[in-house]
């Protein structure tokens, strides 16, 4: 039998095992209330069997039952990767029981009498945790899927980059010119086409045109024959062109690159050669000339500033690299592609993000793109000793919660429908308003209720109001 998902779209389904039909079913009346699907076992092998053909998310478990009791029922509970979280409850607690429990793998251990606020708490964390592992999990293996690509996405953006990548790689020697904002990863899009065309095997070499100055660019580019200029080495030099043969040459910022230079690299394109600087004779350029710029070079064409002709030398292939605000679906994937580059480089085990750190990610503009994401993650986890990325680890500019305010008017009119005046209608419309005023930032709308963000993601499912619209993003 196909097993039910207690972690994605329905209630969470929580299972409780004692042998007290009072404890049951008290238990049982006040989950309910607080949004969950439950079920009861009054012995082991009914809560074994139970679990054998559905998944729980959380298991209340009576420490001593006739029979087999709770401490050899957690390791039968725990059978796999969705094994149900669970939590001891025990009217006889001991110092042993408690340590030999969290060994066999309890994440809690009740005593009773227990209070209901002490019940829903510990539910409502269980959840949480159990929630974001699962997000962790689903995210790191899209990571890993993703990045054997070498571009990290999979927003409709990334999909068509990646498509028109595979297009162009299979015409070696077409000149490409790729578009987009600083921090894009134009370099990386270049590298991508490269790596699946047949020049593969030859080399890659990249050079900012803005880097240098224009004498130097020359010499970097062509190379030079002995003597050529004053300093020149007595035995002469290589150019990039030379040291690409076979591969593939990046020139970034081609749009930063002297008039003079253009005139000499559109003969270049044309003629498929070269001359060293100071030298007679052509040399072959046999290689695929990609370039990068983040201006846009129609309009320098129309300012005077790029020449016309070597534009449409350039512009045979176009490629636009998007930019991160134009695939904020892709930003969990990244941050999480960041996290483990660098938790790896520095030795350290970050297990995730907090949902508000993770909000905050979203919810930022990113004008920096990727470079500024990947320096804010490593930011984070430069702070972040281990365990979860928090706010507090993230740098002010990603946009956290200004001043720690919760922005939400402290007047609100609540219009219920026509003959409906229960506490349930008011308090789903009232859960409507804040989630609309807060733009479905949860953590907000939850610190605004008075109640964690389990609590309201189970509310939000209890009452129907639908999945999160995509939110204005924060800026500068």
């Amino acid at each position: 039998m196909m097993k039910s998902d207690g972690i994605s779209g329905s209630l969470p389904r929580i299972l409780i095992v004692d042998d007290e039909a009072g404890i049951r079913d008290g238990l049982k009346a006040l989950l309910v209330n607080h949004g969950a699907w439950v079920e009861t076992a009054s012995d082991m092998e009914d809560a074994v069997r139970r679990n054998d053909y559905q998944t729980f998310d959380l298991v209340y478990l009576d420490l001593r039952m006739p029979g087999e009791g709770g401490l050899s029922g957690i390791e039968r509970l725990h059978k796999d990767e969705n094994s149900p979280s669970v939590v001891i409850m025990t009217g006889y607690g001991t110092v042993p029981d408690t340590v030999e429990a969290m060994q066999k793998g309890a994440v809690d251990v009740l005593e009773k009498p227990f209070k209901n606020e002490r019940i829903l708490a510990v539910t409502d964390r269980c959840l949480e945790n159990r929630r974001l592992k699962a997000q962790v999990d689903l995210l790191r293996g899209r990571v890993k899927e993703l990045t054997s690509t070498e571009l990290v996405g999979q927003s409709e953006a990334m999909r068509n980059l990646t498509a028109r990548i595979h297009q162009v790689s299979q015409a070696p020697d077409t000149t490409i010119l790729i578009q987009g904002e600083s921090g894009t990863g134009k370099e990386l899009i270049a590298r991508c086409i490269h790596d699946n065309s047949n020049r593969k095997d030859g080399p890659f070499v990249a050079i900012n045109c803005a880097a240098l100055t224009e004498s130097l660019l020359e010499a970097e580019l062509f190379g030079y024959e002995p003597g050529a200029f004053t300093g020149a080495v007595k035995e002469g030099k290589e150019g990039l062109f030379a040291a690409a043969e076979g591969g593939t040459l990046l020139l970034d910022e081609i749009g930063e690159m002297p008039s003079t230079l253009q005139a000499k690299l559109l003969r270049v394109l044309q003629e498929r050669s070269y001359r060293r600087v100071g030298g007679v004779k052509d040399k072959p350029a046999r290689i695929r000339i990609i370039t990068a710029t983040n201006k846009d070079l129609a309009e320098e064409v129309g300012r005077g500033n790029f020449r016309q002709d070597l534009y449409y030398r350039l512009h045979v292939i176009s490629i636009q690299a998007p930019a991160l605000r134009d695939r904020i679906d892709d930003i969990p994937l990244l941050a999480y592609h960041f996290l483990d580059h660098f938790g790896r480089q520095m030795g350290k085990a970050h297990s995730g993000f907090t949902e508000e750190a993770m909000e905050n990610l979203v919810d930022h503009s990113w004008p920096g793109n990727v470079r500024e994401l990947k320096n804010a993650i490593e930011h984070a986890a430069i702070l972040c000793s281990g365990g979860m990325i928090e706010e507090c680890h993230l740098p002010r500019w990603t946009g956290g919660l200004p001043g720690g305010k919760d922005m939400i008017p402290r007047e609100t009119t609540l219009e219920l429908p026509e003959g409906d005046r229960s506490l349930r209608s008011m308090e789903r419309v009232l859960i409507s308003n804040v989630l609309t005023e807060t733009g479905w930032h949860i953590s907000r709308a939850a610190q605004s209720l008075g109640i964690n963000r389990t609590t309201l993601y189970n509310k939000i499912k209890l009452y129907q109001l639908g999945n999160r619209p995509v939110r204005d993003r924060i800026s500068l």
